[in-house]
């Protein structure tokens, strides 16, 4: 019986390659294995008895069929119509890869393998529904009506050989953020199946898989926002770390659900005080990571991550409403039933009410990212008029914009996000009360005494800096860019940097103790999970609320201009490339710009690079003046409005300890003139600096580094005695 089963699976597996050969070789084949998958993956949810085959055959039809359609991105084959519209011959091999994730087709495509292989690695009762397999289906199933595999239509091919790259994908952080994202989404989905097993009273633990899931589903999604974010800070589109997306934003609810679940997971058991509160938080993160799906690929909210074109979204949104549907469904059928679970022995004290207050502090946040989230896309239904004060820069821009323009300008600002100041705001109260109670948790591990004494000190200090101000509202001097309604309540973002650096200190000084225990190992690790994550949240901060700028018209020439931030600068010429490398162009006048510069620091250092300025357009057009561009460097608002995909603007970067400063070089002035235009030689420079970003570069390093060990390393625990996680 052994034999004839790995035979079996030998066969299935077998069909990975066969179906890859076959979707490279007849494309047209390949939508028809998708849909073959999806019915498979539908099977297997549906099938009472040994469902293993089935779903072990949807995830190999998948991976065989993404693996097809990279072999067609890496041959050229833009008589497929994906390969045609985000892939270009001149692009590099590891970007032609990239383009695997940089559609719709492709990423549902993925998103779907991801969910059927994690489903095949289950071990749910045969007796029921299984939630993954069904949700792995659902997704096959829309990535085979998007036909990733559907030929080119001949009027596009008589337009363009290929329509080429987005340019602000060309970039090989590519290859790293979508995949982790994606990853991260379908083991949150993995979270369901468990979720609305507990809600339906059919699970009295909480099964030690879906832990891992969970703890994996954080490592990945934490990489995965950590790559955008070093991605975002090179990228004019951004320029900032974070602004609040639509797509941020959702993802952000995702990874506090997560936070939350993890915080309570070790002790729950059905049938204990508010124990369906969990279960909850788990289906409302896998709710949440279908909804992030559908607000990439819908048009209703000024989003940076938006595919544009995509027609998925209804699905998602449907699915989403499915899975919640089916959790209000179990809650009630569990609540009918009156779950009766004996609670085993374990104390209950005040360190079971602080982790359930951490956990309650991580939710809120959650909900009021998705209720901001929500009241964007009402207040987008009901055509409600978004404040001015949501529109920076639009009275200057306005001022002299071109008459054509203006309206088109007004219908882009007007266009709803998040209000990311309000919801900035919210946030602060539960972060305070995070670092408040995970340092005193750790402390009280240390001692009672000193937890409770730690915890007195740590609360006079925030209070006091709330009261009477602390690092940032002392030092902020105006010279950045900074809302003056973030600038209102700098002392409350002072109280939370107090929290974080008693979280931070509490946890470093319980893992070094408890490193030369048996646990050490999982000790460590938890240590640098909540010292790195304070470290990021300082470093994010610090770099925020404390960033200047300077902005400049120079002339290319070996002349230093003087910055009043202690730098000099000089642009000393412009390099310029019209040879196709794969992006998108709006006709045959795109160009790239290749600005050379010099950086002398205040330490006399001196630091040599160049910036890239890539336009689709002609030069001549794509020159509207240096007041726009620094607007376009400053406000990432206007950045997007006057974005087309094939142009992009990235700076130069010099990396330090105490600040990170960016040279931002629009040489567009320059370009006209090298080519006969009107203008005169010369380029708009904006330099940027954001003091002790470093912090979160290393926060986030620690951070992954530790996650990473505490979801895999406890696999390997098993084999002796289990590692018991009480954070």
């Amino acid at each position: 019986m052994h034999e004839h089963r790995a035979r079996a699976r030998a066969a299935i597996w077998l069909a990975l390659p066969i179906a890859a050969l076959l979707c490279a070789a007849l494309p047209a084949a390949g939508n028809l294995a998708v849909l073959g998958a999806g019915l498979c993956a539908l099977a297997a949810g549906l099938r009472r008895g040994d469902r293993a085959p089935w779903v072990r055959a949807a995830a190999a039809l998948l991976w065989g069929t993404l693996l097809g359609l990279a072999l067609l991105l890496l041959g050229d084959r833009f008589e497929v119509r994906y390969v045609w519209l985000y892939s270009g011959a001149e692009l590099p091999p590891h970007l032609k890869l990239g383009n695997l994730w940089g559609g719709d087709e492709g990423t549902t495509l993925l998103l779907a393998a991801f969910c059927a292989s994690l489903a095949a690695r289950g071990r749910g009762q045969p007796t029921r529904v299984d939630a993954t397999a069904l949700i792995a289906a659902a997704i096959a199933l829309l990535a085979a009506w998007l036909g990733p595999f559907s030929a080119t239509p001949a009027d596009l091919l008589a337009q363009a050989a290929s329509q080429g790259m987005n340019a602000h994908l060309m970039k090989v952080w590519m290859l790293l953020h979508a995949p982790l994202v994606l990853a991260a989404y379908a083991w949150t989905l993995a979270l369901a199946a468990p979720a609305l097993a507990a809600l339906g009273g059919r699970a009295a633990q909480w099964p030690h898989d879906a832990h891992m899931r969970a703890r994996r589903a954080w490592m990945l999604l934490t990489g995965g926002i950590g790559f955008g974010m070093v991605w975002a800070f090179e990228d004019a589109m951004y320029g900032v770390v974070w602004h609040w997306d639509p797509v941020q934003t959702a993802v952000f609810a995702v990874w506090c659900l997560l936070g939350a679940h993890l915080h309570g997971v070790p002790g729950w058991r059905a049938g204990r005080p508010a124990w369906r509160w969990m279960p909850a938080a788990a289906l409302f993160a896998a709710v949440l990571t279908l909804v992030a799906m559908g607000v990439t690929r819908h048009e209703a909210l000024a989003s940076s991550h938006r595919y544009v074109g995509a027609a998925s979204a209804p699905a998602y949104f449907a699915l989403a409403a499915l899975v919640a549907a089916a959790g209000a469904a179990m809650g009630w059928r569990g609540w009918r039933g009156r779950t009766r679970v004996a609670p085993m022995p374990l104390r209950q004290g005040f360190a079971a009410w602080g982790l359930r207050l951490t956990q309650y502090a991580f939710a809120c946040i959650a909900v009021a990212a998705a209720a901001q989230l929500a009241w964007a896309f009402h207040a987008s239904a009901q055509e409600l008029p978004r404040p001015d004060d949501l529109k920076p820069f639009f009275a200057t821009l306005a001022g002299w914009a071109r008459g054509s323009e203006l309206p088109a300008l007004r219908a882009a600002f007007s266009q709803w996000d998040v209000n990311g100041y309000a919801l900035a705001r919210a946030a602060l109260y539960p972060l305070i009360l995070i670092g408040l109670l995970g340092g005193w948790f750790f402390m009280r591990r240390l001692s009672p005494l000193l937890g409770w004494v730690s915890l007195a000190l740590a609360a006079l200090a925030c209070g006091g800096v709330w009261l009477e101000g602390g690092l940032l509202t002392r030092e902020y001097t105006g010279t950045g860019v900074l809302s003056q309604r973030i600038v209102a309540v700098l002392p409350r973002i002072d109280a939370s940097l107090a929290a974080g650096a008693y979280l931070a200190l509490a946890a470093s000084a319980w893992s070094i103790r408890t490193a030369r225990t048996a646990a050490g190992g999982h000790a460590l690790a938890v240590g640098l999970v909540h010292v790195g994550a304070m470290l990021a949240l300082w470093g994010a901060l610090l770099s925020t609320a404390l960033n200047g700028y300077s902005q400049h018209v120079v002339a290319l020439s070996d002349d230093w201009r003087r910055d009043h931030h202690g730098y000099a600068f000089r642009v000393t010429g412009v390099e310029v490339e019209r040879t196709a490398d794969g992006g998108r162009a709006d006709g045959d006048g795109g160009f790239r710009a290749f600005a050379r510069i010099e950086l002398l620091t205040p330490s006399q250092s001196l630091a040599s690079g160049q910036t890239l300025y890539r336009d689709g357009r002609s030069a001549i057009e794509g020159y509207d003046g240096p007041m726009r561009e620094i607007c376009e460097i400053l406000d990432y608002r206007y950045a997007r409005y006057a974005d087309s995909p094939g142009y992009v603007l990235h700076p130069f970067i010099e990396r330090g300890w105490a600040r990170d400063v960016q040279l931002w070089v629009s040489p567009a002035a320059a370009v006209a003139a090298l080519e006969g235009g009107p203008q005169t030689p010369q380029a708009t420079v904006v330099l940027r600096y954001f003091p002790f970003i470093s912090l979160l570069w290393l926060g986030l390093a620690l951070t992954a580094a530790g996650a990473l060990w505490l979801a895999f390393a406890p696999q390997r625990a098993r084999r002796g005695k289990p590692v018991q996680n009480r954070t």
